[in-house]
């Protein structure tokens, strides 16, 4: 069965907000911060921050929803100078929430843009049954998978933000499981940025302790697999496949 064409103003609304997230990159790109003038001028902002929280929190919060949800692969980075500037717990917070909420939109983006394009040319039934294995799963069990996702710091968060926006997953069950999949490595990252005295290279950052503790990481989704995954398996799927 040949799908129905879509409407014009939906094929313009996508490449409105295609164009829209190109052109906001380049703008970062051409005139946002680099590695050394956040270098040079942490100092000014970590004595900017301690004189009103506040407001810092704010404009950190806006700024991490902002740049994730472009898309741009600063995470890393971003998760060490919030360390730096409000401490282990509280830089951990500001990032968990920015990156959540652009992962969200990055994610809507994503799906807007994309999904609709790529299920019809999924159309050949080889891909087909692939696709439908893997909403199948999503369907069921989204929020479970996207937190085993989450927990596994070896895809990219922006590649994950970008590729789970392409499954049938909830946004709540995004949400959530993002923003508790993201913590740990946050927290870790976090830790080291507000050990600096100072920030000098953000290479610092990568200590061998920072290594091994995000090296761990995958060993709690490999737990939660033979703890909650296992009981999951075994539980019947809900009536009418939701």
């Amino acid at each position: 069965m040949t799908a129905a064409p879509e409407p014009a103003t939906r094929t313009w609304g996508r490449w409105l907000v295609l164009a829209a997230v190109i052109a906001g990159v380049a703008l970062f790109l051409a005139y946002g911060p680099d590695e050394q003038t956040v270098i040079r001028r942490s100092g000014e902002w970590r004595a900017a921050a301690r004189a009103d929280l506040a407001a810092a929190l704010a404009v950190f919060v806006l700024a991490g929803t902002v740049v994730i949800a472009l898309s741009v692969p600063v995470g890393i980075w971003l998760t060490a100078l919030a360390g730096f500037l409000f401490g282990t717990w509280l830089g951990a917070a500001a990032v968990n929430i920015g990156a959540t909420a652009g992962a969200a939109l990055a994610f809507l983006a994503a799906r807007y843009v994309f999904a609709g394009p790529l299920r019809r040319a999924a159309s050949r039934p080889r891909l087909g049954r692939a696709v439908a294995a893997i909403d199948r799963g999503f369907r069921e069990r989204g929020a479970y998978y996207v937190l085993l996702l989450r927990l596994t710091p070896i895809l990219p968060f922006w590649v994950l933000n970008l590729g789970l926006a392409l499954t049938p997953v909830r946004l709540r069950d995004y949400w959530w499981a993002t923003q508790l999949g993201t913590l740990p490595a946050t927290v870790v990252v976090a830790n080291a940025g507000a050990s600096l005295a100072e920030v000098t290279t953000f290479q610092d950052i990568l200590s061998w302790k920072v290594l091994a503790a995000l090296c761990l990481l995958p060993l709690v989704p490999f737990v939660l697999h033979h703890t909650i995954g296992r009981r999951l398996e075994d539980r019947p799927p809900p009536a009418g496949g939701r």
